[in-house]
Protein backbone atom coordinates (compact mmCIF):
# COMPACT_ATOMS: atom_id res chain seq x y z
CA UNK A 1 0.00 0.00 0.00
CA UNK A 2 1.01 3.33 -1.23
CA UNK A 3 2.02 6.24 1.44
CA UNK A 4 -1.38 7.68 2.54
CA UNK A 5 -1.86 11.09 2.25
CA UNK A 6 -5.13 11.08 4.78
CA UNK A 7 -6.42 14.64 4.53
CA UNK A 8 -10.31 13.96 6.33
CA UNK A 9 -11.10 15.06 9.73
CA UNK A 10 -10.14 12.82 12.68
CA UNK A 11 -11.87 11.90 15.52
CA UNK A 12 -11.13 13.05 19.07
CA UNK A 13 -8.81 10.45 20.01
CA UNK A 14 -6.52 10.72 17.11
CA UNK A 15 -3.86 12.86 16.21
CA UNK A 16 -1.37 13.65 13.98
CA UNK A 17 2.03 13.18 15.56
CA UNK A 18 5.89 13.28 15.09
CA UNK A 19 7.53 9.57 16.06
CA UNK A 20 10.79 7.94 15.85
CA UNK A 21 11.60 5.09 17.16
CA UNK A 22 14.54 4.27 20.22
CA UNK A 23 17.50 4.95 17.63
CA UNK A 24 16.15 8.31 16.74
CA UNK A 25 17.46 7.94 13.02
CA UNK A 26 14.58 9.44 11.64
CA UNK A 27 11.18 11.07 11.85
CA UNK A 28 7.83 9.75 10.92
CA UNK A 29 4.60 11.50 10.35
CA UNK A 30 1.38 9.45 11.55
CA UNK A 31 -1.82 9.53 13.29
CA UNK A 32 -1.67 8.01 16.78
CA UNK A 33 -4.20 6.66 19.18
CA UNK A 34 -3.67 6.53 22.77
CA UNK A 35 -6.54 3.54 23.41
CA UNK A 36 -7.26 2.26 27.15
CA UNK A 37 -9.53 -1.00 26.60
CA UNK A 38 -10.10 -3.30 24.11
CA UNK A 39 -13.04 -1.38 22.77
CA UNK A 40 -11.29 1.77 22.21
CA UNK A 41 -8.98 -0.49 20.16
CA UNK A 42 -12.08 -1.60 18.06
CA UNK A 43 -12.59 2.00 17.25
CA UNK A 44 -9.39 2.93 15.75
CA UNK A 45 -10.06 -0.43 13.38
CA UNK A 46 -12.91 0.79 12.21
CA UNK A 47 -11.62 3.89 11.88
CA UNK A 48 -8.73 2.66 9.83
CA UNK A 49 -10.80 0.34 7.66
CA UNK A 50 -13.28 3.06 6.39
CA UNK A 51 -10.56 5.34 5.57
CA UNK A 52 -7.70 2.67 3.69
CA UNK A 53 -5.72 3.19 6.91
CA UNK A 54 -3.14 0.70 8.13
CA UNK A 55 -2.47 0.31 11.95
CA UNK A 56 1.01 -0.05 13.55
CA UNK A 57 0.74 -1.30 16.66
CA UNK A 58 3.80 0.61 19.49
CA UNK A 59 4.02 0.97 23.19
CA UNK A 60 7.04 2.10 25.08
CA UNK A 61 8.57 2.48 21.37
CA UNK A 62 12.20 0.69 22.33
CA UNK A 63 12.31 -0.72 19.41
CA UNK A 64 15.08 1.08 17.32
CA UNK A 65 14.01 1.73 13.92
CA UNK A 66 11.14 1.24 11.29
CA UNK A 67 8.94 -1.65 13.34
CA UNK A 68 7.33 1.04 15.16
CA UNK A 69 6.93 3.79 12.66
CA UNK A 70 3.70 3.48 10.10
CA UNK A 71 4.30 6.74 8.06
CA UNK A 72 1.47 8.47 6.26
CA UNK A 73 -1.06 6.29 8.39
CA UNK A 74 -2.03 4.77 12.42
CA UNK A 75 0.17 4.21 14.89
CA UNK A 76 -2.11 2.94 18.32
CA UNK A 77 0.20 3.04 21.35
CA UNK A 78 -0.81 0.60 23.86
CA UNK A 79 0.83 2.58 27.05
CA UNK A 80 -2.32 3.11 28.21
CA UNK A 81 -3.47 -0.18 28.41
CA UNK A 82 -1.32 -0.84 31.41
CA UNK A 83 -3.34 -2.84 34.38
CA UNK A 84 -2.02 -6.37 35.79
CA UNK A 85 -4.94 -8.42 35.47
CA UNK A 86 -4.37 -11.00 37.76
CA UNK A 87 -1.58 -11.97 40.10
CA UNK A 88 -1.29 -15.43 41.85
CA UNK A 89 1.92 -15.21 44.30
CA UNK A 90 1.39 -18.91 45.11
CA UNK A 91 1.40 -20.48 41.40
CA UNK A 92 3.37 -17.28 39.68
CA UNK A 93 0.38 -16.70 37.20
CA UNK A 94 0.31 -13.55 35.86
CA UNK A 95 -2.10 -11.51 33.19
CA UNK A 96 -1.80 -8.61 31.89
CA UNK A 97 -2.29 -5.62 29.69
CA UNK A 98 0.35 -5.18 26.65
CA UNK A 99 1.31 -1.88 28.09
CA UNK A 100 2.50 -3.09 31.34
CA UNK A 101 6.11 -2.57 32.17
CA UNK A 102 8.86 -5.26 33.40
CA UNK A 103 9.06 -3.12 36.09
CA UNK A 104 5.77 -3.14 37.33
CA UNK A 105 5.92 -6.96 36.88
CA UNK A 106 8.64 -7.28 39.11
CA UNK A 107 7.05 -4.70 41.64
CA UNK A 108 4.54 -7.48 42.30
CA UNK A 109 6.51 -10.48 42.23
CA UNK A 110 9.75 -10.14 43.30
CA UNK A 111 8.72 -9.51 46.33
CA UNK A 112 7.26 -13.54 46.39
CA UNK A 113 10.52 -15.01 44.81
CA UNK A 114 9.11 -14.67 41.32
CA UNK A 115 10.90 -13.67 37.85
CA UNK A 116 10.58 -12.70 34.41
CA UNK A 117 12.65 -15.09 32.36
CA UNK A 118 14.60 -13.61 29.42
CA UNK A 119 14.43 -9.94 30.43
CA UNK A 120 16.02 -7.34 28.43
CA UNK A 121 18.35 -4.41 30.17
CA UNK A 122 15.55 -2.43 29.92
CA UNK A 123 12.92 -1.75 33.06
CA UNK A 124 10.47 0.08 30.69
CA UNK A 125 9.89 -1.92 28.13
CA UNK A 126 6.32 -3.70 27.80
CA UNK A 127 5.04 -7.24 27.70
CA UNK A 128 3.24 -6.30 24.44
CA UNK A 129 6.58 -5.42 23.16
CA UNK A 130 8.43 -8.22 24.52
CA UNK A 131 6.24 -10.50 22.56
CA UNK A 132 5.98 -9.18 19.57
CA UNK A 133 9.90 -8.87 19.80
CA UNK A 134 10.50 -12.19 21.52
CA UNK A 135 13.14 -10.87 23.01
CA UNK A 136 15.83 -11.75 25.24
CA UNK A 137 18.35 -11.45 28.74
CA UNK A 138 21.72 -12.10 29.68
CA UNK A 139 19.90 -15.99 30.69
CA UNK A 140 18.49 -16.73 27.38
CA UNK A 141 21.21 -19.04 26.57
CA UNK A 142 19.51 -20.92 29.76
CA UNK A 143 15.66 -19.97 29.35
CA UNK A 144 15.00 -19.69 25.97
CA UNK A 145 13.46 -16.04 25.00
CA UNK A 146 11.01 -13.80 26.36
CA UNK A 147 8.03 -15.77 24.94
CA UNK A 148 8.56 -19.31 26.21
CA UNK A 149 7.04 -18.08 29.38
CA UNK A 150 3.32 -16.90 27.69
CA UNK A 151 1.05 -19.80 28.15
CA UNK A 152 -2.31 -18.15 26.88
CA UNK A 153 -2.69 -14.31 24.51
CA UNK A 154 -5.83 -12.39 23.39
CA UNK A 155 -5.77 -11.29 20.32
CA UNK A 156 -7.96 -8.66 18.54
CA UNK A 157 -7.69 -8.97 14.80
CA UNK A 158 -8.43 -7.08 11.86
CA UNK A 159 -12.06 -8.28 12.28
CA UNK A 160 -12.85 -7.03 15.33
CA UNK A 161 -12.77 -10.59 16.96
CA UNK A 162 -10.70 -11.65 20.00
CA UNK A 163 -9.49 -15.05 19.58
CA UNK A 164 -7.70 -16.71 22.60
CA UNK A 165 -4.34 -18.88 21.86
CA UNK A 166 -3.38 -21.10 24.26
CA UNK A 167 0.43 -22.91 23.79
CA UNK A 168 -1.14 -26.23 23.93
CA UNK A 169 -3.71 -25.88 22.06
CA UNK A 170 -2.82 -23.22 19.15
CA UNK A 171 1.09 -23.86 19.54
CA UNK A 172 1.65 -22.95 15.66
CA UNK A 173 0.00 -19.88 15.59
CA UNK A 174 1.37 -18.62 19.07
CA UNK A 175 4.46 -19.57 17.03
CA UNK A 176 3.22 -16.31 14.71
CA UNK A 177 2.38 -14.31 16.80
CA UNK A 178 5.16 -14.16 19.41
CA UNK A 179 7.91 -12.45 17.24
CA UNK A 180 5.03 -10.69 15.25
CA UNK A 181 5.66 -7.72 15.33
CA UNK A 182 2.65 -6.56 15.80
CA UNK A 183 1.66 -7.68 11.98
CA UNK A 184 -1.20 -10.49 13.13
CA UNK A 185 -3.36 -8.15 15.53
CA UNK A 186 -3.36 -6.22 18.95
CA UNK A 187 -2.32 -8.38 21.64
CA UNK A 188 -4.77 -7.41 24.38
CA UNK A 189 -4.22 -9.48 27.01
CA UNK A 190 -1.38 -11.32 27.51
CA UNK A 191 -1.02 -14.97 30.55
CA UNK A 192 2.40 -15.61 31.79
CA UNK A 193 4.03 -18.28 33.70
CA UNK A 194 7.06 -16.64 35.82
CA UNK A 195 9.94 -18.33 37.51
CA UNK A 196 10.12 -19.46 40.69
CA UNK A 197 13.33 -18.29 42.29
CA UNK A 198 15.27 -18.90 46.00
CA UNK A 199 15.05 -14.87 46.64
CA UNK A 200 14.85 -11.56 45.23
CA UNK A 201 18.49 -11.30 45.24
CA UNK A 202 21.75 -12.59 43.21
CA UNK A 203 25.27 -13.17 43.42
CA UNK A 204 28.03 -10.88 41.32
CA UNK A 205 31.28 -12.28 39.52
CA UNK A 206 33.25 -10.82 37.08
CA UNK A 207 36.26 -11.39 35.31
CA UNK A 208 39.07 -9.91 32.97
CA UNK A 209 39.26 -11.13 29.31
CA UNK A 210 41.98 -10.55 27.09
CA UNK A 211 40.68 -10.62 23.70
CA UNK A 212 37.19 -12.12 22.11
CA UNK A 213 37.92 -15.59 22.02
CA UNK A 214 38.94 -15.60 25.94
CA UNK A 215 35.61 -13.85 26.71
CA UNK A 216 34.02 -16.36 25.23
CA UNK A 217 35.56 -19.13 26.63
CA UNK A 218 34.82 -17.45 29.95
CA UNK A 219 31.01 -17.28 29.43
CA UNK A 220 30.60 -20.88 28.15
CA UNK A 221 32.55 -21.44 31.65
CA UNK A 222 29.72 -19.09 33.47
CA UNK A 223 27.45 -20.96 31.68
CA UNK A 224 27.83 -24.29 33.52
CA UNK A 225 26.93 -23.31 36.53
CA UNK A 226 25.25 -19.83 36.97
CA UNK A 227 22.48 -18.20 35.71
CA UNK A 228 23.21 -15.01 33.82
CA UNK A 229 26.15 -14.07 31.93
CA UNK A 230 27.72 -11.09 29.31
CA UNK A 231 30.62 -9.99 27.94
CA UNK A 232 31.48 -5.90 27.76
CA UNK A 233 34.10 -5.96 25.07
CA UNK A 234 36.63 -3.06 23.64
CA UNK A 235 36.02 -3.13 20.03
CA UNK A 236 38.82 -0.12 19.17
CA UNK A 237 41.88 -2.48 20.61
CA UNK A 238 43.49 -4.14 16.98
CA UNK A 239 45.61 -7.80 17.22
CA UNK A 240 45.60 -10.20 19.49
CA UNK A 241 43.71 -8.05 22.03
CA UNK A 242 40.62 -7.66 19.97
CA UNK A 243 37.57 -7.39 21.93
CA UNK A 244 39.25 -7.99 25.36
CA UNK A 245 37.26 -6.50 28.31
CA UNK A 246 35.70 -8.63 31.08
CA UNK A 247 32.48 -11.19 31.73
CA UNK A 248 29.86 -10.02 34.50
CA UNK A 249 27.53 -13.20 35.48
CA UNK A 250 24.90 -13.79 38.16
CA UNK A 251 23.28 -16.81 39.96
CA UNK A 252 20.49 -16.82 42.34
CA UNK A 253 21.27 -17.11 45.97
CA UNK A 254 19.25 -18.33 49.10
CA UNK A 255 18.92 -14.80 51.44
CA UNK A 256 16.81 -14.86 54.28
CA UNK A 257 16.55 -10.53 54.35
CA UNK A 258 13.68 -9.39 53.42
CA UNK A 259 13.15 -7.54 50.58
CA UNK A 260 11.37 -3.75 52.03
CA UNK A 261 9.00 -2.13 49.48
CA UNK A 262 10.88 1.03 50.28
CA UNK A 263 14.45 -1.18 48.29
CA UNK A 264 12.52 -2.47 45.27
CA UNK A 265 10.63 0.77 44.69
CA UNK A 266 14.40 2.99 44.91
CA UNK A 267 15.90 0.22 42.71
CA UNK A 268 12.41 0.27 40.00
CA UNK A 269 12.79 4.51 40.06
CA UNK A 270 14.46 5.87 37.15
CA UNK A 271 16.65 8.66 38.37
CA UNK A 272 16.76 11.99 36.97
CA UNK A 273 21.20 12.97 38.08
CA UNK A 274 23.67 10.64 36.93
CA UNK A 275 25.38 9.04 39.57
CA UNK A 276 22.92 10.80 41.85
CA UNK A 277 24.60 13.84 41.20
CA UNK A 278 25.02 15.37 37.92
CA UNK A 279 21.92 16.69 35.91
CA UNK A 280 21.41 14.50 32.73
CA UNK A 281 20.49 16.64 30.05
CA UNK A 282 22.79 19.35 30.25
CA UNK A 283 25.68 16.84 31.76
CA UNK A 284 25.05 14.89 28.17
CA UNK A 285 25.24 17.96 26.32
CA UNK A 286 28.51 18.34 27.66
CA UNK A 287 29.91 15.37 27.38
CA UNK A 288 28.17 15.11 23.76
CA UNK A 289 31.84 16.02 21.77
CA UNK A 290 33.52 13.22 23.86
CA UNK A 291 31.01 10.60 23.10
CA UNK A 292 33.00 9.53 20.25
CA UNK A 293 35.20 6.51 18.75
CA UNK A 294 38.21 8.38 19.87
CA UNK A 295 36.66 9.34 23.41
CA UNK A 296 35.41 5.52 23.92
CA UNK A 297 38.68 4.16 22.65
CA UNK A 298 40.34 6.51 25.70
CA UNK A 299 38.03 5.48 28.18
CA UNK A 300 38.57 1.79 27.55
CA UNK A 301 41.92 1.81 27.93
CA UNK A 302 41.62 3.62 31.37
CA UNK A 303 38.87 0.95 32.13
CA UNK A 304 41.27 -1.83 31.82
CA UNK A 305 44.40 -0.22 33.14
CA UNK A 306 42.34 0.35 36.25
CA UNK A 307 41.38 -3.45 36.55
CA UNK A 308 45.29 -4.04 35.82
CA UNK A 309 46.88 -1.85 38.74
CA UNK A 310 43.66 -3.51 41.43
CA UNK A 311 44.83 -6.58 40.31
CA UNK A 312 41.41 -8.21 38.98
CA UNK A 313 42.50 -10.65 36.43
CA UNK A 314 40.93 -13.16 38.57
CA UNK A 315 38.01 -13.77 39.75
CA UNK A 316 36.18 -10.68 41.81
CA UNK A 317 32.80 -11.17 43.29
CA UNK A 318 30.89 -9.16 44.97
CA UNK A 319 28.59 -9.22 47.98
CA UNK A 320 24.24 -9.81 47.21
CA UNK A 321 22.69 -7.55 44.54
CA UNK A 322 19.17 -7.63 44.16
CA UNK A 323 18.37 -8.83 41.12
CA UNK A 324 16.98 -5.47 39.60
CA UNK A 325 19.65 -3.73 40.28
CA UNK A 326 22.03 -6.23 38.32
CA UNK A 327 19.58 -6.38 35.38
CA UNK A 328 18.73 -2.61 34.86
CA UNK A 329 22.01 -1.34 35.60
CA UNK A 330 22.06 0.77 32.15
CA UNK A 331 18.31 2.47 33.50
CA UNK A 332 20.68 3.96 36.23
CA UNK A 333 22.79 5.99 33.57
CA UNK A 334 19.37 7.87 32.65
CA UNK A 335 18.84 9.52 29.13
CA UNK A 336 22.10 8.12 28.41
CA UNK A 337 20.92 8.04 24.40
CA UNK A 338 21.18 11.95 24.40
CA UNK A 339 24.71 11.81 23.83
CA UNK A 340 23.70 10.67 20.25
CA UNK A 341 21.81 13.56 19.82
CA UNK A 342 21.15 15.45 17.08
CA UNK A 343 21.20 12.77 14.82
CA UNK A 344 21.00 9.36 16.42
CA UNK A 345 22.78 6.05 16.13
CA UNK A 346 22.72 2.64 14.92
CA UNK A 347 22.66 -0.23 16.23
CA UNK A 348 23.45 -4.13 14.58
CA UNK A 349 22.80 -7.23 16.47
CA UNK A 350 24.38 -10.04 14.42
CA UNK A 351 24.01 -13.74 15.94
CA UNK A 352 26.19 -15.87 14.96
CA UNK A 353 25.96 -19.31 15.43
CA UNK A 354 28.57 -21.26 18.02
CA UNK A 355 29.24 -23.66 15.13
CA UNK A 356 31.16 -21.18 13.36
CA UNK A 357 33.80 -20.85 15.67
CA UNK A 358 35.07 -18.03 17.54
CA UNK A 359 36.98 -16.98 14.78
CA UNK A 360 33.47 -15.68 12.94
CA UNK A 361 32.75 -13.71 16.10
CA UNK A 362 36.43 -12.16 16.03
CA UNK A 363 35.36 -11.31 12.09
CA UNK A 364 32.48 -9.09 13.18
CA UNK A 365 34.98 -6.98 15.49
CA UNK A 366 37.51 -6.71 11.87
CA UNK A 367 34.48 -5.99 9.68
CA UNK A 368 33.63 -2.98 12.13
CA UNK A 369 37.58 -2.03 12.36
CA UNK A 370 37.35 -2.11 8.47
CA UNK A 371 34.87 0.34 7.58
CA UNK A 372 35.63 2.78 11.27
CA UNK A 373 32.07 1.67 12.32
CA UNK A 374 33.37 0.08 15.45
CA UNK A 375 30.76 -0.51 18.74
CA UNK A 376 31.08 2.54 21.07
CA UNK A 377 29.43 -0.09 23.62
CA UNK A 378 29.88 -3.50 22.63
CA UNK A 379 28.03 -6.39 24.59
CA UNK A 380 28.19 -10.31 24.02
CA UNK A 381 25.87 -12.75 24.86
CA UNK A 382 25.06 -16.43 24.56
CA UNK A 383 21.69 -17.59 23.07
CA UNK A 384 19.70 -21.04 22.46
CA UNK A 385 17.40 -22.00 19.34
CA UNK A 386 13.44 -21.74 19.83
CA UNK A 387 10.79 -22.27 17.28
CA UNK A 388 9.20 -19.31 16.73
CA UNK A 389 8.18 -18.15 13.38
CA UNK A 390 10.58 -14.43 13.21
CA UNK A 391 12.41 -15.14 15.91
CA UNK A 392 16.22 -14.17 16.78
CA UNK A 393 17.43 -17.33 18.33
CA UNK A 394 19.63 -19.88 17.69
CA UNK A 395 22.87 -21.85 19.38
CA UNK A 396 24.53 -18.70 18.87
CA UNK A 397 26.14 -15.76 20.01
CA UNK A 398 24.98 -12.09 19.70
CA UNK A 399 27.20 -8.78 18.90
CA UNK A 400 25.83 -5.97 20.24
CA UNK A 401 27.34 -2.59 17.54
CA UNK A 402 25.95 0.62 18.15
CA UNK A 403 27.57 3.82 16.27
CA UNK A 404 26.55 7.28 16.47
CA UNK A 405 25.76 9.42 12.74
CA UNK A 406 26.93 12.51 13.78
CA UNK A 407 29.81 13.35 11.62
CA UNK A 408 29.27 9.99 9.73
CA UNK A 409 29.84 9.10 5.87
CA UNK A 410 26.64 7.34 5.64
CA UNK A 411 27.58 5.33 2.05
CA UNK A 412 30.50 4.37 4.05
CA UNK A 413 27.59 3.11 7.22
CA UNK A 414 25.66 1.41 4.56
CA UNK A 415 28.83 -0.24 3.05
CA UNK A 416 29.51 -1.76 6.35
CA UNK A 417 25.77 -2.70 7.16
CA UNK A 418 25.76 -4.72 3.80
CA UNK A 419 29.23 -6.61 4.43
CA UNK A 420 28.37 -7.38 7.72
CA UNK A 421 24.48 -8.56 6.83
CA UNK A 422 26.03 -10.78 4.06
CA UNK A 423 28.84 -11.88 6.34
CA UNK A 424 25.94 -13.06 9.11
CA UNK A 425 23.95 -14.57 6.50
CA UNK A 426 26.65 -16.60 4.96
CA UNK A 427 27.63 -17.93 8.48
CA UNK A 428 23.71 -18.66 8.61
CA UNK A 429 22.88 -16.12 11.40
CA UNK A 430 20.54 -13.44 11.98
CA UNK A 431 20.09 -9.58 12.57
CA UNK A 432 17.72 -8.54 15.44
CA UNK A 433 15.00 -6.96 13.68
CA UNK A 434 13.81 -5.12 16.73
CA UNK A 435 17.11 -3.75 15.99
CA UNK A 436 17.56 -3.04 12.63
CA UNK A 437 16.22 -0.72 10.01
CA UNK A 438 18.87 -1.22 6.97
CA UNK A 439 18.84 -5.31 6.09
CA UNK A 440 17.44 -5.86 2.45
CA UNK A 441 14.47 -8.02 1.56
CA UNK A 442 16.79 -10.73 -0.05
CA UNK A 443 18.93 -11.60 3.23
CA UNK A 444 15.87 -11.15 5.46
CA UNK A 445 14.02 -13.50 3.97
CA UNK A 446 17.25 -15.72 3.83
CA UNK A 447 17.81 -15.11 7.64
CA UNK A 448 14.07 -15.87 8.45
CA UNK A 449 13.10 -18.87 6.14
CA UNK A 450 9.82 -19.34 7.92
CA UNK A 451 8.24 -15.72 6.73
CA UNK A 452 6.40 -17.61 4.11
CA UNK A 453 5.03 -19.32 6.69
CA UNK A 454 4.29 -16.68 8.43
CA UNK A 455 2.71 -14.58 5.50
CA UNK A 456 0.13 -17.64 5.61
CA UNK A 457 -0.77 -16.98 8.81
CA UNK A 458 -1.10 -13.32 7.96
CA UNK A 459 -3.16 -13.96 5.23
CA UNK A 460 -5.59 -15.97 7.37
CA UNK A 461 -5.95 -13.12 9.93
CA UNK A 462 -5.58 -10.34 8.29
CA UNK A 463 -6.04 -10.82 4.45
CA UNK A 464 -6.63 -7.19 3.45
CA UNK A 465 -3.55 -6.14 5.71
CA UNK A 466 -4.87 -3.45 8.10
CA UNK A 467 -1.57 -4.26 9.79
CA UNK A 468 1.68 -3.05 8.48
CA UNK A 469 4.87 -0.72 9.45
CA UNK A 470 7.27 0.84 7.75
CA UNK A 471 9.56 -2.36 9.06
CA UNK A 472 6.73 -4.36 7.16
CA UNK A 473 6.79 -2.33 3.71
CA UNK A 474 10.81 -2.86 3.62
CA UNK A 475 10.44 -6.48 3.85
CA UNK A 476 7.80 -8.41 3.86
CA UNK A 477 5.13 -6.67 1.58
CA UNK A 478 5.03 -6.36 -2.36
CA UNK A 479 7.78 -4.79 -3.87
CA UNK A 480 6.00 -2.23 -5.51
CA UNK A 481 4.37 -1.24 -2.33
CA UNK A 482 7.51 -1.03 -0.47
CA UNK A 483 9.50 2.16 -0.43
CA UNK A 484 12.86 1.96 1.14
CA UNK A 485 13.51 5.12 3.42
CA UNK A 486 16.80 5.09 5.22
CA UNK A 487 18.21 7.02 7.93
CA UNK A 488 19.68 11.07 6.73
CA UNK A 489 22.13 13.19 8.11
CA UNK A 490 22.42 16.43 7.74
Amino acid sequence: MPMNRFQGTLPTWLQWEVLQGYSETRRSRGMVAYPTSGDECRNVLEFAKKNALTICPRAGGFSYGDMILNTGHIVINLSRMDRILEWDSASGLVVVEPGVCFSEIFRVALPHNWTVSSCPGGMGVTIGGAISNNVHGKDSWKNGNFGDQVTQLKLLTASGEVIEICRDRDHKLLEAVVGGMGLLGIIVEATMQLKKIPSPFVEVSSVITQNIEESLEQIEIYNEGWDFSVAWSDAFIKGRSLGRGFVTAARWVDETTPLTPSTLAESLKIPTRIFGVLPAKPTWTVCRPFFSPLGIRIANLANFMLANIKGNFGNARSPRSLFTDYNFMHNKIPDLKQVYRPFGFLEFQPLIPKNCGYEAVREIFEIAHRFGCQSLLCGVKAHRKDEYMLSYSGDSYSVGIDIQLRGRNMQNVRKFAETLFQFTENCGGKIFLAKDELLPRNLFQKMYPRYEEFLRFKQQLDPHELFASDMYRRLMQAEKNSPQILPKVS
